[in-house]
């Protein structure tokens, strides 16, 4: 599959979540969905921005996610 069919895949998904639950902020289901992680530091939170992550990678954090498998 190619980098856009799995960006669309990713951007379907999203556009469900939003209407399910429409009253979280799309930041919140960002993190939700593992798009973007957070591991709890010390005392601090480092967010982990998947800029250089190919969308396939994504896709199959994302799907297998708690919130998007729970939707399906």
């Amino acid at each position: 599959m190619s980098r856009q069919e799995y960006n669309r895949k990713i951007l379907t998904k999203l556009c469900e979540l939003v209407e399910k639950h429409p009253d979280l902020r799309f930041g919140q289901l960002l993190v939700d969905c593992d798009i973007i992680r957070q591991e709890p530091r010390a005392d601090d939170i480092l967010t982990i921005d998947p800029f250089n992550e190919e969308s396939e990678i994504t896709w199959e954090r994302m799907k297998n996610n708690k919130l998007v498998t729970w939707q399906n």
